[in-house]
């Protein structure tokens, strides 16, 4: 592990004294406030939780089960289906960071917490994350992203503070937003059905699938690794047919394979 990185976020964690931490139930954002509690103590940290309709609900559920168990406050904080975001625009991600961040920064505020962090780091800025400038723009610290970390060395670090596997193996994640091409009118009902239709291929052993709606058709994205996995073990009768129970009238594989944000560059009706 980097030294040096690992003093540049121990020294600027010391120095906020006290700190809320937006917490989503991922690696970074546990990893993070882990590392907070051990620096300033449990007392000292709030963690904050957005739950919005387009939320992977086991992550909420991870984030809370989290907090419990590490003696942090935990505060969870619903939000209706913004309007700005009702027919999921291009700069969907700014819209919603700001709606989040601004109402956290309030609730951290009134509960005597000054600085709000979040997970984001060095590996974030080559993906496209319009959310970030949003943050930035409201005052939101990112230790791991001022201290040089990348994902790699939030792993570690996640390691060395014995973070339970289950959140240190649990792939990245984005919201369900992103499963629905720009400019596609969101239906609560349609969100559920796609999570629902995602827990069912991590039941079957897959890491981190994705599944992205055209309409009436599924479009499943894998890993590469799992690819083999999927054919070895036969599943295609399997997830058509429990996509078919779901709603889905057609059922895709993508020979592309996973990719962050795929309806970012090509859209799909």
């Amino acid at each position: 592990m980097n030294l040096r990185k690992i003093a540049k976020l121990k020294g600027a964690i010391k120095r906020f004294g006290r700190v809320a931490v937006a917490v989503s139930g991922g690696l970074d954002s546990c990893t993070l406030l882990k590392e907070c509690a051990k620096q300033l103590g449990p007392e000292n940290c709030l963690a904050l939780c957005a739950k919005t309709p387009y939320c992977i609900s086991s992550e909420i559920a991870t984030a809370a089960d989290f907090c419990k168990k590490l003696g942090v406050a935990y505060v969870e904080e619903k939000f209706a289906m913004p309007r700005v975001l009702s027919n999921n625009p291009q700069n969907r991600c700014y819209l919603c960071k700001k709606i989040l961040f601004e109402r956290l920064k309030k609730i951290a505020k009134k509960k005597g917490f000054e600085v709000l962090l979040d997970g984001s780091n060095v590996s974030d800025l080559s993906d496209y994350r319009p959310g970030r400038e949003a943050a930035k723009q409201l005052g939101v610290k990112s230790p791991f992203e001022d201290a040089g970390f990348k994902k790699s060395d939030i792993l570690e670090l996640a390691e060395k503070l014995g973070l339970e596997k289950s959140i240190r193996l649990h792939g990245a994640n984005s919201c369900m937003l992103t499963r629905f091409p720009f400019g596609k009118k969101i239906i609560l009902s349609e969100l559920k059905k796609a999570e629902r239709a995602e827990n069912f291929l991590r039941g079957l052993g897959l890491r981190n699938p994705r599944v992205r709606v055209h309409g009436n058709l599924a479009r499943v994205e894998l890993q590469e690794k799992d690819f083999e996995l999927f054919l070895r073990r036969r599943m295609f009768n399997i997830v058509a047919k429990e996509f078919k129970s779901l709603g889905y009238a057609f059922c895709a594989l993508d020979m592309g394979g996973y990719r962050k944000g795929s309806f970012n560059n090509v859209q799909g009706k």
